[in-house]
């Protein structure tokens, strides 16, 4: 695992020649449809947020892709993973993610040094 400062140039070049592997939703097909689980996030639908959790190897990413490919929903999705500790890291990839969901516009700023700053 690799551990960058919040203004690391290795940072940026990695960010740069980066996968988009965390912000692009798997393809699923082939997948039989959870009816029951489906009916229980449709319960979200007026929720920012939905939170998956779950042991590993339980298919929580062929839900949550088969549930929006089902559904047709608009979405942003970030699969997070030890690298999102770092804020500046997390927030980079958010605002991919965002720009992606919603290419005509900017909607996060880079996290810079002025909004660590203390008030």
């Amino acid at each position: 695992m690799r551990s960058y400062s919040l203004f690391n140039d290795n940072m940026t070049k990695s960010r740069a020649n980066g996968s988009i592997a965390k912000i692009t939703r798997p393809r699923v097909t082939g997948v039989f449809p959870r009816t029951r689980l489906f009916s229980l996030l449709d319960g979200y639908l007026d929720s920012p947020g939905v939170w998956i959790s779950a042991p590993a190897g339980s298919g929580k990413t062929t839900l949550a892709a088969s549930y929006l490919k089902e559904k047709k929903l608009p979405s942003i999705w970030y699969q997070m993973d030890e690298g999102d500790a770092d804020t500046a890291t997390f927030f980079y990839y958010m605002g991919k993610a965002a720009a992606k969901a919603v290419p005509r516009k900017s909607l996060l700023p880079l996290l810079t040094p002025e909004y660590l700053q203390k008030a």
